[in-house]
């Protein structure tokens, strides 16, 4: 969005009818909510040629008009007054932003009594769990809490006058005191008995212990409006996944923890919070998924179990499948090891009997398989691989027959052959219905993406391979609808091109270049061989290899990655994106990457 100059301020001893200056923001928003930090970056563009000043600070502008700054701010309303000077004019806008949570802001002039209690929604918990509650509330005072009719339940303090000072693995913040808290968080526990099974409200207490900040510090008395329900042990409450596919995560709205699982599968459900179960794994083992993800089945269903007696495995043209039939769909988790030569397929609420193991095979991708029973109720599949040889994996249920199925590599072709041949690379431009990041004079991600991914989509053809794109223009392609694309169509490596920005507080001049992601074992030597061959051929400064958790890295199926070729907010890495020229650069980068891996996977 274009800004003319709401001010105008004439310096020269003439007079001026009217400026030809324009001034154009791109970041941050108007009076946009910014985080606490001690300086923070903003960028745009003015008329080329200008000179620029920002709160009295030179700004260097780019020859096409592009500039980037990274100033200090103060916290609350926060004004910057950007000047822009030409030859015979001079422009001024005023761009307030706001520093800082009001909460933060005003904490000194309210009164200090207890708050964001925790949990803060209906909860379910089961006899046997212990229930945590806590609140935050000044520090040196005392707390309680209690559910129901229960006695009163003493609270701790658990971190006094703890200095908040947030960091991003893409560069240090800048925060000096901003993120300094007066309150200090209050917890106690409470372990569920079957004389707690009900429905309870919860309520807490606080007293500061004296006079603070002009207040007569009482006792402070809340109730949180929510109830805890306290569920017997027996019977077992047992739901079905249902939907297309599920992520079990390691706790409400956290991280992942089991990716993928096909519908059908029963579960052991032993609470709820914030639109959450909570599931019961193995012993000790829980996990948390969607609400609408499971339907509860009858009352009196007997929680899931099974029993494995043989394993075979099976080889095919691209894979090998290894197999046992667990007599019932059940939770499993898939762990490889960190250089991708072993898999553990460890498969709940099923016992190991297992003489019998046949190999169906003649190549070399599978060393050896094993069985163990690492407790009762866990049975493990460990898989040990050649090294560099697997493609990725994909795990499923056959009616009650569980089949693990990996995929081979594809492999480099030598003279006379075209070097991808029978090779499938799905390219993935990033965004598209949304702009996705913006440079400061207006170039979109999303342009830039399509077009470095049409030069990769041409390499890659004259080599050989087969290329699949997500998009050819701007048609919508939903975010989630991409790595399906690439499993529909079988592909053998996934790569998502994009361009970076960075979150608010961090300085660009420090932190920018070429980064690449991955998320999965096996997809790590492709990453690594991308990022080399990005480092040396832009000549950008190298932003970082990363494992990242990204819905473009995230499938099994394949070696999946993740590249960011620049920077959008840097004017001069913007103006490069723009060339037909860096955009080769890029292309080939990836391209050669993708073939020093596939030489690693001989």
């Amino acid at each position: 969005m274009r800004y003319k100059a709401v001010f105008i301020i004439f310096i020269l001893l003439y007079s001026v009818a009217s400026a030809d200056i324009d001034i154009n923001i791109i970041y941050p928003r108007f009076d946009q909510q910014l985080p606490a930090v001690d300086s923070t970056f903003i960028f745009g563009n003015v008329t080329p040629g200008s000179g620029l000043l920002i709160n009295g600070y030179p700004v260097k502008v780019h020859r096409d008009g592009g500039w980037l700054a990274f100033l200090p701010v103060q916290r609350g309303h926060f004004e910057f007054n950007i000047i822009a000077i030409g030859q015979t004019d001079t422009a001024l806008i005023v761009w307030p932003v706001q520093v800082g949570p009001a909460a933060l802001i005003d904490i000194g002039l309210r009164p200090l009594i207890p708050n964001t209690p925790d949990p803060d929604s209906d909860v379910v918990y089961s006899v046997g769990d212990i229930f945590h509650f806590s609140f935050k509330a000044p520090g040196g005072g005392s707390g309680w809490f209690k559910i129901g009719d229960s006695d009163s339940i003493s609270m701790y303090e658990v971190n006094r006058n703890e200095y908040h000072t947030p960091n991003s693995v893409f560069g240090d913040i800048s925060v000096g005191n901003n993120y300094r808290s007066d309150l200090v968080v209050y917890a106690g526990y409470h372990h569920l008995s079957d004389e707690d099974i009900g429905n309870h409200a919860i309520e807490y207490w606080f007293n500061s212990g004296g006079f603070s900040e002009g207040y007569l510090q009482d006792t402070h008395r809340r109730s949180t409006g929510k109830i805890l329900t306290v569920m017997p042990e027996f019977p077992p409450v047992v739901g079905e996944l249902s939907g297309k596919s599920h992520i079990i995560r390691t706790g409400v709205r956290k991280g992942y923890k089991l990716l993928y699982l096909p519908p059908g599968i029963k579960v052991h459900i032993t609470g709820a919070e914030n639109d959450f179960y909570k599931l019961r794994l193995g012993r000790g083992i829980t996990g948390y998924t969607n609400i609408d993800s499971v339907t509860i089945l009858p009352p009196g269903t007997e929680l899931p179990k099974g029993r494995v007696s043989y394993i075979t495995i099976n080889e095919k043209d691209k894979y090998i499948d290894i197999s046992c039939n667990t007599g019932a769909e059940l939770p499993y988790e898939i762990n490889e090891s960190s250089e991708a030569s072993s898999i553990d397929i460890d498969i709940f609420g099923v016992t190991g009997d297992v003489d019998w193991i046949r190999y169906n095979t003649s190549g070399d991708l599978v060393k050896i398989v094993k069985w163990s029973q690492p407790s009762d109720d866990i049975f493990r599949i460990t898989v040990e691989l050649s090294e560099n040889s697997t493609g990725g994996y994909k795990a499923y249920y056959n009616d009650t027959n569980f089949i693990f199925r990996i995929r081979k590599n594809p492999k480099l072709r030598r003279w006379p052959y075209k070097a991808f041949k029978d090779t499938k690379i799905v390219v993935d431009p990033g965004h598209s219905h949304d702009s996705g990041a913006i440079g400061p004079t207006g170039l979109k991600e999303k342009d830039a993406n399509l077009w470095i991914a049409h030069e990769l989509r041409e390499m890659l053809m004259e080599n050989g391979a087969e290329v699949i794109m997500t998009r050819y223009g701007h048609e919508h392609i939903p975010l989630y609808d991409r790595p399906k694309i690439a499993s529909r169509r079988d592909a053998d490596i996934l790569v998502s091109i994009h361009n970076n920005a960075l979150p608010d507080g961090i300085n660009p001049f420090e932190n920018n270049g070429v980064s690449v992601y991955y998320y999965h074992p096996h997809s790590k030597a492709l990453a690594e061989a991308i990022h080399a061959r990005l480092v040396k051929g832009t000549k950008l400064p190298d932003h970082g290899l990363y494992y990242g958790n990204l819905v473009l890295t995230r499938p099994t199926e394949m070696p999946a990655v993740l590249v960011e070729c620049a920077f959008m907010m840097i004017p001069e890495q913007e103006a490069m994106l723009k060339t037909d020229k860096y955009q080769r650069k890029c292309a080939r980068a990836i391209m050669d990457g993708i073939k020093d891996y596939l030489k690693l996977s001989r």
